[in-house]
């Protein structure tokens, strides 16, 4: 039988105790970082062009041979100084041995040349993969955000915000309820949006483009002429604004926004069967993004 006074004492401090690949990001140090590079490869290998060799645009690097992997000939536990127990190695020269300085001269020769060890995945016949590289610890997962201030998504000032505590329990529901029906509740007072809307477009502004705007641009009488027919068709939905390099055509659009690319790819096919030649029908818009009337969106548009 077990003697349960052989096993020890288990107390709370057991259920603190960590394996290697847990480690607490405030705390404790990111064993993910590499702080000595000496042994490593200093820069992934780039193309003609600078761009890193296997990076995809969309799926980001898929070199296996970055800066995680380990340079030289990696030695087994059993011979490397800091691990090994000359107790349970056979001697590999006795003592005395004119070839133990030769030895030492071709392992210090060997460790120099950086060399990187790979081998072939099987499942990734077209790469080469390296055999040592730098251990992965991840990172722990995070079962909660961090605690904040319940005021910390708010735009409205500190000394702005409805003091509830100073309310009386009836007030207080009256007046969360007019903020809660208010179209601009305090969080986000009015104002705040259509600043931070203007400030995305001064640069726009500064720069004088059409693209993005209302503003009316040079027009081609003989072509606007040639597509008259093409402008009847439609009609008070869409307004001609400019014609850029005598084939974009750029349109106010009016009509409805779930129409609005089928309407612009119809309107370039009205303007090349009155035998004009068109690249593009730019349909500008402005700020409205939805049809308010039909699905409850802020019929708010924005400056133009």
């Amino acid at each position: 039988a077990i003697d349960a006074s052989t096993l020890g004492t288990y107390n709370i401090k057991d259920l603190q105790a960590k394996f290697e690949y847990e480690w607490d990001p405030d705390v404790d140090e990111d064993p993910n970082v590499i702080r000595d590079t000496t042994e490593f490869v200093k820069e992934t290998e780039k193309d003609e062009e600078g761009v890193e060799v296997g990076y995809d645009p969309m799926f980001g690097p898929s070199n296996p041979i970055d800066t995680r992997t380990k340079l030289g000939a990696a030695e087994s536990y059993m011979i490397n100084e800091k691990t090994r127990d000359p107790k349970m190695m056979t001697p590999e020269f006795y003592e005395g041995d004119p070839e133990i300085a030769f030895n030492e001269d071709f392992v210090k020769f060997r460790k120099s040349l950086d060399v990187i060890e790979t081998y072939t995945d099987d499942f990734l016949p077209d790469l080469t993969i390296p055999r040592h590289v730098a251990t992965w610890h991840g990172y722990p997962e995070k079962l909660s955000y961090p605690k904040k201030k319940y005021t910390n998504n708010r735009f409205t000032k500190e000394g702005d915000l409805t003091n509830f505590d100073a309310m009386t329990p009836f007030r207080a529901r009256q007046r969360a309820t007019e903020l809660a029906r208010a179209k601009n509740a305090e969080w986000l007072p009015d104002g705040v949006s259509q600043a931070w809307h203007k400030s995305q477009r001064q640069i726009y502004e500064d720069r004088g483009t059409l693209v993005g705007s209302f503003r009316k641009g040079e027009i081609d009488e003989d072509v606007k002429e040639l597509i008259q027919p093409a402008l009847k068709v439609l009609g008070s939905c869409a307004e001609l604004l400019s014609i850029e390099n005598d084939t974009v055509f750029r349109f106010h659009y009016y009509g409805l926004m779930k129409n609005k690319h089928g309407m612009a790819a119809w309107t370039e096919t009205l303007i090349r069967d009155c035998g004009v030649e068109v690249t593009g029908v730019v349909f500008e818009t402005g700020f409205r993004k939805r049809d308010p009337a039909y699905d409850g969106g802020d019929p708010y548009y924005g400056l133009s």
